[in-house]
């Protein structure tokens, strides 16, 4: 890794310099998280007890209210328990105050999410393929009554205490703030819109639509950052003294801890926009506003366009988002297939002789739109599927990964290849690579013609605008994992006079050895911008949803059967960890371990096998969930699985 040069990403002098004092200052002073279960008194009235979650105890007349809950075996009787945010890994911590007839105080804004969760896993087990929605499916496993609902601009009276209610979306879209004066101290309640020392826990969990430049939820990078940005700013207007966050240490100054989030979050948000592949899509115009939401008036400077060559080599066939490759034999092979106007347009190219038959069909990545028919093709076709290795499972069992764009049409027989496997077709070099660049899961191919041109397939993972990482849940690892990093890695060692194709593209483009340099110093920068942004010894944890996952994520059995789950754990720190895993199952269903421990090694992954076993009379869906804990972290029904019993 290399240290803090601002010039090296090419921001905008004012940012460049925020960028630097906010990875160069020392650290501010914050309560460091007491042990968990043990008490931090705030007040004489209001005190937190510390566990996974934090529980904001308030007293008064002898009578008791909670915010977030009570993390500990025990919690006491309290009246009320108020919630900031659906998300169950926080939400948990309240139910068994509920389940002892505590009243629950609940967001108006994400009612639905608490009282109907059932209702949201039974449309899940279809909507989640082709989803472009891009919302976290971490949900309730099952519903939690309210009593009442609360949104902004009210006051929540408890026992003489009026409790101001804020809007405050961006880690979920209908998250409130619950700001008191108590003791002579205003305390604020906001939920995980900020972790300690201005950071975050994670940054996938901001992605979202943005309504006013008509994006969708898979391409809006980070897209509640700007509202949580302005949530920040309506509570230090507010002028809190200490700020309880649902997990990790309680804040006591305020304002320094949200200029810093706010300053560590445009260091990040101008280095993305800098390169960003969705440039070419929307045009210079729409990509500065995206970015405004975040950085307000300050530019954003972006790299030079790559060199674009139209048309492409006479021997491509553009096909929508495939392309056809076409031997002088008469013979074709084929790069993507997503839809049946793509095959509609095959078929019409054979039979006008512009080739004689399909050989073969390459797969770039497993999104829907390059996959949705490529089982239809090659059975067509009678033509062999190729993809890399790494790629191939998920290709043959979509239905279980929980991944965006998912296609729920598997294709039966993947001949995998290994990563710079070399092989010949008529008067093609072919070279399959792993390139995990828009997603883990994506492959390149490398095609030279004898005494011609040389054709990069790079997927979705460049447009001439830079790299295509605006979708957070793609799994977009930074260094030492292979990531864009190693993309790029594999752009600068290619030789000779290349093109890329990227399919959704017209022309292919090239980028020079000075657009390269800029990319990799800003990728490396934002992994600095990261490191300071999230508290984990990796950055990888706060931007892959994924490290942790049930797998498969979705099966269908029959009533009473016994089946097996895994719990996949990619340990993404520097050290060896021993990672405690922890299945949450609905009434009745059974297991036969109640724990499991999976040490790791640095930078690799590995799981835990589960046998799970429903009641013979249980009919319907179902939601598994488990916790995840390691080290100083601990992560209640952190991952889920989806089960149709029928």
């Amino acid at each position: 890794m290399t240290g803090v040069n601002a010039r090296s990403v090419n921001l905008p002098p004012l940012l460049a310099r925020l960028a630097l004092a906010a990875a160069l200052l020392p650290p501010m002073v914050v309560a460091a998280t007491p042990a968990a279960g043990a008490d931090e008194q705030i007040t004489p009235h209001v005190r937190v007890v510390h566990g996974a979650v934090n529980g904001v105890i308030l007293q008064q007349d002898t009578k008791t209210l909670a915010v977030y809950g009570h993390p500990g075996p025990t919690p006491p009787a309290v009246e009320e328990v108020l919630f900031t945010h659906h998300r169950r890994e926080v939400a948990w911590v309240g139910r068994a105050m509920i389940a002892q007839g505590a009243q629950a105080v609940i967001p108006a804004a994400e009612a639905d999410l608490f009282m109907h969760a059932d209702q949201f896993w039974s449309r899940y087990w279809t909507a989640r393929f082709d989803d472009y929605k891009q919302q976290s499916s971490r949900v309730l496993a099952e519903s939690l009554p309210a009593a009442k609902t609360v949104r902004g601009g009210e006051f929540h009276e408890w026992r003489g205490i009026a409790i101001e209610v804020i809007d405050t979306p961006g880690y979920t879209r209908g998250a409130v703030t619950y700001v008191f004066n108590v003791d002579g101290k205003r305390i604020a309640c906001v939920g995980d819109l900020i972790y300690g020392d201005g950071q975050l826990l994670d940054l996938f969990s901001l992605q979202d639509a943005i309504a006013e430049t008509s994006e969708d939820g898979y391409h809006g990078y980070a897209a509640r950052a700007g509202d949580l940005v302005a949530s920040l700013r309506k509570i230090a207007a507010r002028q809190p003294d200490v700020l309880i966050p649902a997990r990790g240490p309680v804040i006591t100054r305020p304002q320094p801890a949200i200029e810093r989030l706010t300053t560590r979050l445009q260091a990040v948000f101008a280095s993305h926009f800098a390169i960003d592949a969705l440039r070419w899509y929307r045009g210079d115009d729409k990509i500065r506003r995206q970015a405004a939401r975040v950085l307000g008036e300050r530019a954003v400077t972006f790299m030079p366009m790559a060199e674009t060559m139209q048309p492409p080599p006479k021997w491509i066939v553009p096909v929508l988002n495939s392309r056809v490759i076409v031997s002088d034999t008469g013979a074709a092979f084929v790069v993507d297939c997503g839809g049946v106007r793509q095959i509609e347009a095959i078929r019409n190219l054979r039979q006008t002789g512009r080739f004689k038959a399909v050989e073969g069909l390459y797969i770039t990545h497993y999104h829907d739109d390059h996959t949705g028919q490529a089982q239809k093709l090659a059975d067509e076709f009678g033509c062999p599927v190729y993809a890399c290795r790494e790629m191939r499972d998920i290709l043959e069992r979509p239905g279980a990964y929980r991944m965006p764009a998912l296609t729920a049409n598997a294709i039966r027989q993947v001949e995998a290849m290994r990563d710079g496997e070399t092989r010949r077709w008529h008067e093609y070099e072919l070279t399959y690579t792993y390139f995990p660049g828009q997603t883990i899961y994506h492959g390149g191919l490398l095609v030279k013609r004898d005494g011609g041109e040389t054709i990069f397939f790079v997927g979705d993972s460049f447009s001439p605008t830079g790299i295509d990482d605006y979708c957070l849940l793609n799994r977009n690892f930074f260094g030492p994992e292979k990531g864009y990093a190693y993309c790029l890695d594999v752009l600068q060692r290619m030789s000779g006079d290349y093109l890329l194709i990227n399919q959704h593209i017209p022309p292919a483009f090239r980028f020079s050895a000075s657009q390269l340099g800029t990319m990799v110093a800003n990728w490396r920068e934002r992994t600095e911008q990261m490191r300071a942004l999230f508290p984990y010894d990796d950055v990888n944890f706060g931007v892959d949803e994924q490290w942790a996952r049930f797998y498969p994520y979705g099966r269908e059995i029959a009533a009473g059967e016994e089946f097996g789950l895994q719990v996949v754990v990619l340990n993404h720190s520097p050290t060896r960890r021993t990672f405690r895993i922890t299945p949450h199952l609905p009434k009745g269903w059974t297991t036969a371990r109640a724990t499991f421990e999976l040490p790791l090694a640095p930078r690799t992954e590995g799981a835990v096998a589960i046998r799970v076993t429903p009641p013979a009379n249980w009919r319907g869906h179902a939601t598994l969930t488990a916790d995840v804990s390691f080290g100083e972290w601990d992560f209640r029904e952190f991952v889920e699985a989806v089960v149709l019993v029928k």
